[in-house]
């Protein structure tokens, strides 16, 4: 048997002794040895292994089975040849793949041994080709080889089959991403240069940020400080679904494309960054008006003009994963016959894709603030430019000039425009009151430069020098005439212009395709002989050579903004004595700046007859006359020249309808301008909102005149007036309103004053009795307000210089204190050092920021939470035990309510989403809870809370309200119930029975307030 060993063992190294002795070191790929190699193990060695393993084992099988199991193993191996490195490899080094190759059937009472005894020799071979010196570099080779080959064939299947679908939408998200980043990356920054570069500019340059109305938000308990006023980033950061309004030229297209370049390139700040998640959809809706239908999901690219097909259901993928952003710019902008289309196609993406981002912006005339509300969107106005942030656009729009200006001599120039450009906003009320927008201010900059600082005083005088400048002097004084083949004077260039702005107008639409406006020129042209050229190059010159068209897209051409098709248009209509038209359509908000500066082109007697017929259409109308009336109104700012008799028929009509009781009706007055300071009331027999928005209605025209106003209120003592007179002070100089003003009454109670300027900041000190104080903006807290030891209340929001808050350790009465989007705030230690604080505030804080000091404020009552707190139910909140008020706002609907009654005497409650609803509504009542707010949440009913039987206060802030509300009549003790931006309908008439019950409702639409007595109800 041992003889029979040996043979086996030799024959099995033999088999590979061939190729692994042969001089072949490295890798095998050369004939010629580069070092002696070593011996493989010998025979005797591998025969005494496989001898001890039959002794061991297989001891009682017969000898001559045992003999030709051997036998059997060792001519299998005689057979299968010589096994070199090549075929080892080509079987993946596997001992059972080459068991397969060397096995011959050996059935029989020594089967067992023999699948021993193969698989034994087989690892032997394999262990001898490893422990080779050649084997690790030739495995290298081998692995290279064989990834190779899987390439090839992984590509020639992608070739065949296309790639996987989420590495497709990767790499298509990717490249949109980056033309995204270039569509959108450079601003149209008006009058910097003109031509084929259309004034375009890094938009990272030319932007700033735009500032809007807050939600009115009172907080329980406390006086309501009205809406206040926050950065747009600070709106999108408290809500998915955005209604931007704004006025022409406030910036709502601006801030669509810097939204889009900001997600495309991934880059916004920690207020917003959850939102680089997002992928960007512009739809601008002036594209479609001419459409048959708005763009489907998959339409969405096309429809931008965007020229990539995407991956199959890319679109409605992100759309369902809530990963996008979209972005509807200009409802104002469909004419008023297909807004309802607008309406139900921009519901039926909400409620087909929930999860998904959208901000949709327009004029606040074309849709109410209540527009869309039932599908959770969130109202905010652009409010008009201040001081600060008109010095922020000059200084920006000069910077950007200066970035193509190599010249000493011309930057020197530039300064010098900028500072006088700066001295006459401020100085000269005209030009201040032209400054609101980033558009008049664009025009301001410019043609302050183009002058040579000598500007116009009226908003039409600014109009005609901006066509000037455009379309005469500016190719003039550069010699450039007749690029196009053409050259046109101003007047044929405004003739051709007006009409095709005109032709807009009446067909509703804010562009056209090229093709037709070159077959409409050609028509033009036949009553213009002397213009020389072909229809297409004489339109070639109006797009390349005006300033004032543009081509959005290949092939569709439009104004450069609706104010100079408005502009151009009114001219036209009055050219053509279409003053019925401009009544007939005088309705239409598309149609208000058309109607108005068509009063300041036409003649004095044609002013006379056009505003004569709107009051006619007025008297005819009842339902239009509040808008007609107040449309006549406007017009007058721009009528220089007028019949006494006309204009004091639309003076008297415009006094009927004072005084303002909301804040739409406070918005329409202003929009007639400094007129309507004229005829506002008061103070005398108004009720505190009359009063109130009254001053709003003053301080936001602005002027001397507004500020006469203003100062007749400066001893009204209800708050909410005192709240408006407060906000009132950044639109004025800021010494000069404590003057008249605030420093003329020595008690603020209650009132929290807002200062948003270093001017503001100065004037501080000069009154003593305002001890509730905000400060908003990157301002270094002045030590003369650190050190004011009778401050009670202090905020400060949007300030990303404040980073310590050791600062305020004077401050030893300090009860109330809020910080909103500090973000370099970074330890709240401090606040223990706070002897009286008893109310804190923490909102948009340092992602990370630790509440634990909060423990540790043994005289904390109330805590409002709007800023991520890193546990995921309340048990858990690091607040003192005899906490009696928590609130609880976004980035906290993720809290789970576990653990609440840790704070039995717990007196208000406010929640925010469907999650703290569901645990609040299955909670029992907590006997202490007074005050209730309930926040976000679109499936609000009523029944739900009538166990909560002992409230005083219940307030809904943008819920969708389902049900009847007289299952809060079991509610006896309810003496105050509002609603903040609510949808439903409301109907009030549930709750007419709790007589001694008052209602608020802002910003919601209700039904059945006649059934509730005017005292104790307010509406807005």
């Amino acid at each position: 048997m041992e003889v029979v060993v040996v043979r086996l063992a030799s024959t099995v190294v033999s088999t590979v002794a061939k190729s692994l002795l042969a001089p072949r070191p490295g890798a095998g790929l050369v004939t010629g040895p580069l070092r002696p190699l070593p011996r493989p193990a010998s025979p005797d060695r591998l025969a005494k292994v496989l001898g001890h393993r039959l002794d061991e084992a297989y001891g009682t099988l017969p000898e001559h089975e045992r003999t030709a199991a051997v036998d059997a193993v060792r001519d299998g191996f005689a057979a299968a040849g010589a096994l070199d490195a090549d075929r080892l490899f080509a079987l993946g080094l596997a001992p059972d793949r080459l068991a397969t190759e060397v096995r011959r059937p050996h059935p029989g009472p020594g089967e067992a041994l023999y699948e021993e005894l193969l698989a034994l020799c087989c690892a032997h071979v394999l262990e001898q080709l490893t422990a080779h010196p050649s084997f690790a570099a030739r495995a290298a080779v081998e692995q290279t080889r064989a990834a190779g080959s899987a390439r090839e064939l992984i590509e020639d299947v992608r070739d065949r089959v296309g790639p996987r679908p989420e590495a497709a939408a990767l790499a298509f998200e990717e490249k949109y991403a980056r033309y995204v980043a270039q569509a959108h990356g450079r601003l149209e920054l008006f009058g910097l240069t003109l031509g084929r570069s259309a004034s375009e500019w890094p938009l990272d340059t030319a932007y700033i940020s735009l500032t809007v109305s807050g939600e009115p938000r009172q907080a329980m308990g406390l006086p309501d400080t009205g809406a206040a006023t926050v950065s747009v980033e600070q709106a999108l950061a408290g809500t998915d679904r955005l209604l931007l309004r704004g006025p022409a030229g406030s910036g709502k297209s601006t801030l669509v494309q810097w939204l889009a370049l900001n997600a495309a390139r991934r880059t916004f700040g920690p207020e917003l960054g959850d939102w680089n998640r997002c992928v960007p959809f512009v739809l601008r809706l002036r594209a479609f008006t001419a459409a048959e239908s708005l763009p489907m999901p998959e339409d969405f690219l096309r429809s931008a003009g965007v020229p990539y097909a995407p991956p199959p259901g890319w679109t409605e993928a992100l759309l369902s994963e809530g990963r996008a952003l979209v972005l509807v710019d200009g409802v104002d902008e469909v004419p008023m016959r297909l807004r309802a289309r607008t309406e139900t196609w921009l519901k039926s993406l909400v409620t087909a894709f929930p999860k998904a981002r959208y901000v949709v912006t327009t004029r606040p005339s074309a849709v109410s603030e209540d527009w869309l509300a039932g599908r959770g969107f969130v109202a905010h106005s652009l409010l008009p430019m201040e001081r600060e942030d008109v010095r922020a656009f000059v200084a920006h729009w000069h910077g950007s000039v200066r970035l193509g200006c190599p010249s000493p001599e011309e930057r020197a120039r530039l300064d010098a425009y900028e500072a006088s450009l700066l001295s006459a906003v401020t100085s000269r009320r005209d030009l201040g009151r032209l400054a609101t927008n980033p558009l008049m201010c664009a025009l301001l900059c410019a043609l302050n430069r183009d002058r040579r600082m000598q500007l116009p005083r009226a908003r039409k005088e600014l109009y005609d020098a901006a066509l000037d400048m455009l379309l005469v002097r500016r190719d003039t004084e550069r010699e450039i005439t007749g690029v196009e083949g053409v050259t046109l004077t101003r007047d044929e260039q405004t003739a051709l212009l007006q009409r095709l702005a005109y032709w807009l107008i009446r067909n509703g639409l804010a562009e056209t395709d090229r093709g037709e406006a070159v077959w409409m020129v050609t028509e033009w042209l036949a009553a213009m002989p002397q213009v020389t050229g072909e229809p297409d190059q004489v339109f070639a010159h109006l797009l390349i050579r005006s300033g004032l068209l543009r081509e959005p897209v290949p092939g569709s051409v439009g104004f450069v903004h609706r104010t100079f098709q408005d502009y151009l248009g009114a001219k036209a209509a009055v050219e053509d004595r279409d003053f019925g038209v401009l009544v007939r359509n005088a309705h239409d908000d598309t149609w208000d700046d058309v109607v108005r500066m068509a009063v300041g082109h036409a003649r004095v007697d044609e002013r006379a007859r056009l505003l004569r017929q709107l009051l006619r259409r007025a008297d005819h109308a009842p339902r239009l006359r509040h808008r007609l009336v107040l449309l006549a109104a406007a017009c007058l700012e721009h009528a220089p020249e007028l019949d006494p008799a006309v204009r004091g028929d639309v003076e008297a009509r415009a006094r009927e309808l004072m005084p303002p009781r909301t804040w739409d009706e406070s918005e329409a007055l202003v929009k007639v301008g400094a007129l309507v300071l004229e005829l506002l009331p008061g103070p005398q027999d108004l009720s505190e909102m009359e009063a109130a928005y009254v001053v709003r209605t003053a301080w936001a025209v602005g002027g001397d005149a507004a500020l006469e106003v203003i100062r007749r209120f400066r001893a009204d003592e209800r708050s909410t007036v005192r709240i408006q007179l407060a906000m009132g002070w950044s639109k004025f100089d800021a010494a000069e309103y404590v003057d008249e003003v605030l420093g003329t009454a020595a008690r603020w109670d209650n009132v929290h004053v807002t200062m948003r300027t270093a001017e503001q900041l100065a004037q501080l000190e000069r009154l003593p009795g305002i001890n509730l104080i905000g400060v908003e903006g990157d301002h270094v807290l002045p030590s003369h307000l650190l050190a004011r030891e009778s401050l009670r209340a202090l905020s400060v929001l949007g300030n990303a210089v404040f980073d310590d808050l050791a600062v305020l350790d004077r401050l030893t009465a300090l009860e109330w204190l809020q910080l909103g989007g500090c973000p370099a705030v970074a330890d709240l230690t401090p606040l223990t050092a706070l002897p009286a604080l008893q109310d804190l505030r923490l909102a948009d804080l340092m992602p990370g920021l630790s509440l634990r000091p909060l423990a540790r404020l043994a005289g904390l009552r109330r805590l409002t939470l709007a800023t991520p707190v890193g546990v995921s139910r309340v048990a858990d909140l690091p607040a003192p035990e005899e906490l009696r008020h928590l609130e609880l706002d976004r980035h906290t609907e993720k809290l789970g309510l576990d653990g609440l009654e840790r704070w039995p005497d717990l007196q208000s409650l406010a929640i925010c989403g469907p999650l703290q609803y569901r645990e609040l509504v299955r909670r029992p009542a907590m006997r202490a809870l007074r005050m209730l707010q309930i926040r976000d949440h679109r499936a609000l009913v009523p029944a739900d809370l009538a166990h909560h039987d002992q409230l005083t206060y219940l307030t809904f802030n943008q819920c969708h309200v389902t049900g009847d509300l007289s299952a809060l009549c079991s509610l006896r003790e309810l003496t105050h119930l509002s609603f903040y931006n609510c949808t439903g309908p409301v109907d009030l008439s549930g709750v007419a029975e709790l007589e001694g019950l008052g209602i608020r409702c802002i910003g919601t639409e209700v039904r059945g307030g006649d059934s509730i007595p005017p005292e104790r109800l307010v509406q807005d």
